[in-house]
């Protein structure tokens, strides 16, 4: 008895198997790259927060007055990396026994995306300044 397409069949499971393998290596490749996106724009939601405080800060001790808004959107520079982030500065001022103020909390929200998405990101830093 001939034996004839055996190399036909194992050229097909050799095809499959690494077709397999391809896809594998693939699909884990893709997961790094988001999760490597992911640590990214955390990084920069803590920047952007950052960025938000000191200029909340900024507004607080510059001047002979300061200016403490209850809640003000802090607008980026167009150009800069941090540009999709919305900011949040909020700034209460705490009152002394004599009823002036003189101790200030600035705290700043950097956020992207929608909230119940997988890839929202949220920040919040916190100081209080004093003058």
């Amino acid at each position: 008895m001939k034996q004839q397409g055996f190399a036909l069949v194992a050229a097909i499971v050799l095809v499959v198997v690494l077709a397999g393998l391809a896809a594998f290596s693939a699909s884990i490749l893709s997961g790094q790259s988001s999760n490597q996106q992911l640590e990214r724009m955390m990084r920069d939601a803590e920047l952007a927060a950052q960025a938000g405080l000191e200029w909340g800060g900024y507004r607080v001790m510059r001047g002979p007055a300061p200016v403490c808004a209850a809640s003000t959107p802090l607008l980026l520079p167009p150009g800069t990396s941090l540009r999709p982030f919305n900011v949040v500065v909020t700034c209460n001022g705490v009152p002394n026994a004599d009823g002036t103020v003189g101790v200030y909390q600035v705290a700043a929200t950097a956020s992207f995306g929608i909230e119940s998405s997988p890839d929202y990101v949220e920040r919040r830093k916190a100081a209080v300044f004093s003058r």
